[in-house]
């Protein structure tokens, strides 16, 4: 099999082309440093193992259809920072929907607590625990496996 010299250098450009491509490396993927993102329709409680400086972001559809508002989040500002709260208009013009909610953390010290996000109905003073994010901040982060 004979190969021109001029075909060489186009395969092997291919070749390296679709090395590069395909690669796993985390430092040619431009998503790699991205926000963590949760969907919590369906959930009422999540746990998570945590290092500092990470980034969140979690998203829930806004209750408002059955009937209640939002009453603010509770969390420990030592532990964790709310960077944005968003509402997110409905897409679909139906009249029950309401959208969703987009709630943004970062993670700034060490230890556990969780992050309640709270609604409640017009004219109630009892609040409820729409969505509870357990986090479990450290060093380390979560273990790698568990036995």
């Amino acid at each position: 099999m004979k190969i021109k010299k001029y075909n060489s250098f186009g395969w092997v450009l291919c070749l390296l082309l679709l090395t590069f491509m395909s690669s796993g490396c985390s430092s040619l993927n431009p998503f790699a440093d991205s926000i963590a993102e949760y969907d919590m329709d369906g959930k009422h409680e999540i746990s998570l193992g945590l290092m500092p400086g990470e980034q969140l972001a979690f998203e829930m559809r806004n209750p408002g259809s059955g009937g209640y508002q939002f009453d603010g989040v509770s969390f420990d500002p030592e532990l964790v920072s709310l960077d944005k709260f968003k509402i997110i208009k409905a897409d679909s013009g139906l009249m029950g929907d309401f959208g969703r909610w987009r709630f943004e953390f970062t993670t700034v010290g060490l230890g556990a607590a969780p992050v309640i996000i709270n609604i409640k109905r017009p004219g109630d003073d009892t609040r409820d625990a729409y969505k509870v994010i357990n986090m479990d901040i450290t060093k380390d982060g979560p273990p790698f496996f568990k036995w």
